[in-house]
């Protein structure tokens, strides 16, 4: 059964050129930033490959609005259905495959794969017209119900429809290729036509005495209506709307929970592509609780290695990322309507990158943290900005992530070598270890925030912050270590101040940094007292300007800005 070879789209909705080759890819996810595009991409296949004999469009689905370019959808197909390829349908309109360049060609060459070009035009009038094309020739009309052949249907917000037998569904899809039916004859309209006849042997006796009194009052006006009775008119039952449906027991599939709803939709479409056909589903993870989202995709992709037609989906979801090969991760991006897109590389290097920062997939910039206390600093960052009017870490398409001890310089190259901006925020305490990964990062153009040499977070912190940012942590801590004082203590050189707390001397920060990184003890190991240490040093950033810390902090802040 038919599959999409490549797909090329021009000014359809926000789109204004995107093109596009799959090869011989089974199973394509889509992924990218909130309108990037990926839905409009399901959406100009669905169109393209459309069964239905109309579509309706409107001025808003044109590029900016602008009618005067024309909607153009083109869609390169392979395995396609044998009645397609005969002479007297469309095999004279055949285009070629080299399986040596992968180009498509419009002439007969050796070592090629037959394909199809389906065009879909749509120009001031709104009218839609689908064409077989190449360059050989002049376009050619291909009807609904040879596109209805293809087998293609989308899974978007707008499923009840999938749940009826009309024709152009896929249920009646389903039926077709059980059975073979004639177009003449319809037999689900035949048993409605039995089911009314039953309707209509029943005898309405509750409507019986108004039905008399209309028989009366019609009578006395010189009209005969004596063998009137109450039915239901056939024209309310009927197929072409949609009203013979799918029912667990009384209740109706389209009062069902939206996530069952989809599933069964799926379920649907992908009975019907078990022999070939493609399916689009837009939000894979919507309505599904994460466990579902996982077995889902799990299940579509094993379905898909088994050969089972061709599978497109769009996703938002981690869990469906990590669940899936890089091969099979499309990277989407927009800019002014000009879609750029590129399959995640295969490979050990970048399948390890997307199962432990699946987030990084849709990013152009990131900040790879040495470990916990890292990311909360850079939660606080990010609040920091949300507080200041500044656009937050999501507007800017910056994400943070752990990079796991000395694995965060591994990372982050990953990262760079993915096509993502990235920079490393970490400590320099192990710096005579880290100085050569830490030249590749410099090779590789990615940012360092790090401290002075030989220092970590903590040395710095309580080296640059002023002393009234000091007591501000220590009070903190205090709060979940009730007997800091003792531990502080015992770091103390000489004998222990009873109000060691407003004494600001060299000797207490470096105590104070001492007892705060104790193995076992550390204050802020995790990423919830990263993120408050984040914040006291926000605080006090002006009185830090000239300082490691308030410099390397300022850094990373226009580091975003420049995103």
């Amino acid at each position: 059964m038919a599959k999409i070879y490549s797909l090329k789209i021009s000014n359809f909705r926000g789109i204004k050129s995107f093109e596009h080759t799959f090869g011989y890819s089974d199973f394509v996810c889509l992924v990218g930033r909130g309108d990037s595009g990926k839905s409009t991409v399901l959406e100009a296949i669905s169109f393209v490959l459309s069964p239905s004999w109309n579509l309706t469009f409107y001025d808003t689905d044109f590029f900016k609005c602008n009618i005067d370019n024309p909607i153009e959808i083109e869609a390169s197909l392979y395995d396609l259905p044998t009645k397609l390829m005969k002479e007297d349908k469309f095999g004279l309109y055949e285009r070629f495959l080299n399986n040596n360049s992968g180009k498509i060609e419009d002439e007969p060459i050796d070592e090629s794969t037959q394909i199809l070009t389906i065009q879909l035009k749509v120009e001031r009038d709104l009218e839609p017209k689908w064409s077989i094309i190449n360059q050989r020739q002049a376009p050619k009309e291909i009807r609904s119900s040879d596109r209805a052949s293809l087998n293609v249907f989308l899974v978007s917000d707008l499923i009840n429809q999938h749940f009826s037998w009309t024709k152009g569904n896929p249920l009646y899809s389903i039926l077709t290729q059980d059975k073979e039916v004639e177009t003449e004859n319809n037999f689900v309209i035949d048993a409605l036509r039995q089911a009314k006849s039953q309707i209509d042997s029943i005898d309405f006796e509750h409507l019986t005495t108004v039905v008399d009194k209309i028989k009366e009052s019609t009578l006395n006006l010189g009209v005969n209506i004596q063998n009137t009775n109450t039915t239901i008119d056939f024209k309310d039952i009927t197929i072409k709307d949609g009203r013979v449906c799918l029912h667990d027991n009384n209740i109706p599939f389209r009062l069902k929970g939206k996530g069952s709803k989809r599933l069964i939709s799926i379920a649907i479409q992908t009975t019907l592509t078990s022999s070939g056909g493609i399916i689009l589903i837009d939000e894979l993870e919507q309505g599904l609780e994460p466990d579902r989202v996982k077995h889902l995709t799990r299940t579509l992709y094993s379905m898909n290695k088994k050969n089972q037609g061709q599978v497109f989906i769009t996703t938002h979801s981690q869990g469906i990322i990590e669940e899936l090969e890089c091969e099979n991760l499309l990277r989407i991006k927009n800019t002014d309507g000009i879609l750029t897109s590129q399959f995640v590389p295969d490979g050990d290097k970048f399948q390890s990158l997307v199962r432990s920062c699946p987030e990084a997939i849709y990013a152009s910039k990131a900040v790879v943290c040495e470990g916990k206390t890292e990311v909360g600093i850079c939660r606080a960052i990010d609040l920091y900005r949300i507080k200041k009017g500044l656009p937050s870490f999501a507007a800017k398409n910056v994400v943070y992530s752990l990079g796991a001890g000395d694995g965060f310089v591994d990372k982050a190259i990953k990262l760079k070598d993915l096509g993502v901006d990235t920079c490393v925020l970490c400590d320099s305490d192990k710096d005579e270890k880290l100085k050569p990964s830490k030249e590749n990062l410099k090779e590789k153009s990615i940012q360092i925030f790090d401290w002075n040499v030989g220092f970590s977070l903590e040395k710095q912190l309580f080296e640059d912050l002023p002393w009234d940012g000091v007591k501000g942590l220590i009070d903190y801590v205090l709060k979940e270590k009730p007997h800091l004082e003792e531990s502080i203590k015992a770091k103390y050189v000489g004998e222990f101040p009873v109000d060691w707390k407003n004494i600001d001397n060299t000797l207490m920060r470096e105590t104070l940094y001492k007892a705060s990184v104790v193995k076992d003890k550390e204050w802020f190991k995790r990423i919830d007292h990263g993120e408050f240490l984040g914040n006291v040093c926000l605080k006090y950033l002006s009185d830090m300007a000239k300082k490691p810390l308030g410099i390397q902090i300022s850094g990373l802040l226009n580091w975003v800005d420049n995103a």
